[in-house]
């Protein structure tokens, strides 16, 4: 018998039944210390020992008091603890309601080598061979075959409640024109992203024939873990990170930004390298796609493919309507 599959969330912040629920209440507004007293009391009743540590934590914060020790884990990170002591003592301390009310909840992924046929048919993978419908053309931009980048199995994601606002299941699938020699002067429509909702309707799919080696990169497995993003200085959210302080204040966010910032990520904010990508609050962030070692592959230089789409788009599980930007670091 084959060992069972590594789960693709190894460290969930929701572990009891029923957590998700409320968790996804305190994460929806950070700021609101009710939500999170309710959440403590509710894990307390289950004779779970985070609930009294949540409830000392945010009362000594609160009461300017020495702050209890936490061990680092994605729950930390989702219920804002590790936001909270990260600006204890600076000047960010007074601006944390602000701050906490900014914050998004994101999950990062990682690619771990594994073997092509160690993973299921339309689970989360990077490189290797795609999965798709059967029959299905490989994607091309004229006439040249994209390659192969990642996809991502939504029902993976379920356990966490960051992923409350995608669909319970389906495939994400990236495809791009990739060259290899850094050049980022990627043409229009060099790229695909797919949607394919039933998974249970895909194969492993051959490589395309006419697909050079360099756009071939090696099969991994992926691994998810939840925290939370900041916004950047320069992005739509410009006038509340100003309304947060001086120039001071503003040096301090831009250190707590770099410090918390994720690279791979699904949803929260971007972390742009030269720009903002969003343009306006209604445009969400879905995909960031960065290269490294372990693919195999890098965009420009190390750059990074952003996938993005309007939050009602995103709501109504229209990926048909994304767009990407590769930003060149």
């Amino acid at each position: 018998m084959p060992p069972a599959p590594k789960p693709a969330i190894p460290n969930p912040a929701a572990v009891l039944p029923g957590e998700a629920d409320i968790l996804a209440a305190v994460i929806s507004d950070l700021s609101d210390d009710t939500a999170k007293l309710v959440y403590a009391d509710w894990l307390q009743d289950r004779d779970d020992p985070r609930g009294p540590l949540l409830r000392n934590f945010v009362t000594a914060f609160r009461a300017g008091k020495k702050l209890p020790a936490v061990k680092a884990s994605p729950w930390r990170d989702l219920v804002g603890v590790t936001l909270m002591a990260k600006v204890r003592g600076t000047v960010l301390e007074a601006k944390a309601d602000q701050l906490l009310a900014l914050a998004k909840p994101a999950l990062t992924f990682k690619p771990v080598k594994a073997s092509e046929k160690s993973l299921a048919v339309g689970a989360s993978k990077f490189g290797g061979q795609p999965d798709l419908p059967l029959k299905t053309k490989w994607p091309a931009w004229q006439k040249e075959p994209l390659a192969f980048l990642a996809q991502f199995n939504l029902a993976e994601l379920q356990p966490s409640p960051v992923a409350g606002e995608l669909p319970a299941i389906g495939v994400l699938s990236a495809f791009c024109l990739y060259t290899g020699d850094g050049d980022d002067d990627f043409p229009d429509d060099s790229w695909r992203l797919f949607y394919f909702p039933d998974p249970t309707k895909l194969v492993r799919h051959e490589l395309d024939a006419e697909l050079e080696d360099e756009s071939q990169f090696p099969s991994c497995r992926v691994e998810y873990a939840e925290t939370l993003t900041l916004p950047d200085r320069d992005s739509p959210w410009e006038h509340e990170l100003k309304a947060i302080g001086n120039t001071d204040v503003d040096s301090e966010y831009m250190s707590l930004y770099y410090n918390m910032c994720p690279g791979d990520h699904i949803l929260g904010y971007p972390f742009p390298i030269q720009w903002d990508i969003l343009g306006n609050k209604t445009v969400r962030h879905l995909l960031t796609i960065c290269g490294n070692d372990e693919t195999g592959w890098e965009f420009a230089d190390g750059g990074a493919l952003y996938f993005t789409l309007k939050e009602a788009d995103l709501l109504a599980g229209r990926f048909d309507r994304v767009k990407m930007i590769i930003d060149c670091a």
